[in-house]
């Protein structure tokens, strides 16, 4: 008898091992998250063997080096005779890293892993699973919990964003107000480029700790204020930074806190959005991956360019111009109408 799969077309056979493969994909962000809460990232920059690395992080040998394989397919390790090294990705997963993506790695295998699993609800109800499933909003339950380093896993990218330094002119600007700037990673970013500004981190009260900690260097030129963005946002800013936030939201929600923006700018003052653009097309998207995450996790939903500009006319704001930026992220830059 013939064998099925020598019978399949080569075209439906590649589109089976496609899809086989995006089944499996839940695999690889636990391998990910194993290695991350292991450490292995910061024991192979050694150089070690993988029977000294399995000592090293308690684990069984025949197994590490299974996950160890599993990795190299991905092209996040290689092997090197009778042992492991990191490649470019893996070197991401290193927490002495300057972009270290290991708290990422971590959350995506962890708590939102666990959501994750739910987001049939989420599909049916049009509700968040995570909500359901830990018993609190996604903001709450991280705020009460700062040992899963919430903050350090949203700043490891925002790490990535020097170049807004570069894309916005500061000239004549003097104060920046971070809103919901979380530890203040990209307001850090801003002050290094930009000795003659002065920043502003306006968060909710359990985050201005972690910021006054990532800012200390900067303490003569920062402030931080507490406070909720849906009631107020403070009025002394020539650029208002808003990164990652608005994708949090609903509609409503979000026309709100552009509304508070707005009635916080001065004549001149600007605003700068940072978020991720739905393609106009079924274009590969990080945008659409983010999307799902969004309505599982929080609530809120990734928009395209235009539903940004509806948004943000409601609020009395022009968008005049964006820029591209790394990890699938584009800068909106907007002023008052």
């Amino acid at each position: 008898m013939q064998r099925l799969g020598s019978t399949l077309a080569p075209n439906l056979n590649l589109a089976a091992t496609k899809l086989l493969t995006l089944m499996s994909g839940a695999w690889m962000t636990q391998a990910l998250a194993v290695a991350a809460d292991l450490r292995l990232a910061d024991h192979l920059a050694d150089g070690i063997s993988t029977r000294e690395l399995a000592s090293r992080v308690a684990a069984d040998h025949s197994s590490l080096t299974r996950l160890l394989r599993y990795l190299a397919s991905a092209g996040v390790v290689k092997t090197v005779g009778d042992r492991f090294e990191l490649t470019e990705i893996g070197q991401l997963l290193r927490s002495d890293c300057a972009h270290s993506m290991r708290p990422l790695a971590s959350l995506y295998g962890g708590s939102f892993y666990r959501s994750f699993a739910e987001l049939g609800q989420a599909v049916r109800t049009g509700h968040d699973s995570f909500t359901s499933v830990f018993g609190q909003h996604h903001f709450d339950y991280f705020a009460d919990r700062p040992e899963l380093c919430f903050a350090e896993a949203m700043a490891a990218s925002a790490a990535m964003f020097g170049t807004v330094a570069e894309v916005v002119d500061f000239a004549g600007v003097h104060v920046v107000v971070d809103v919901a700037g979380g530890n203040g990673e990209l307001l850090k970013h801003i002050l290094r480029a930009v000795p003659e500004v002065r920043g502003v981190v306006f968060e909710r009260p359990h985050a201005i700790p972690a910021a006054e900690s990532n800012l200390a260097e900067y303490r003569a030129r920062c402030d931080f204020i507490a406070g909720d963005f849906t009631c107020g946002v403070p009025d002394m800013g020539d650029v208002y930074l808003l990164s990652r936030v608005l994708h949090d939201w609903d509609d409503q929600q979000c026309k709100t806190i552009l509304q508070q923006c707005s009635a916080a700018m001065r004549a001149g003052s600007q605003l700068i959005v940072v978020e991720r653009l739905l393609p106009d097309a079924d274009l590969p998207s990080l945008a659409a991956a983010w999307d799902i995450h969004m309505l599982c996790n929080v609530g809120g939903r990734e928009r395209t360019a235009d539903d940004y500009r509806a948004l943000f006319e409601a609020a009395d704001l022009t968008i005049h111009a964006q820029h591209e930026l790394p990890l699938d992220f584009t800068l909106l830059h907007a002023t008052k109408v």
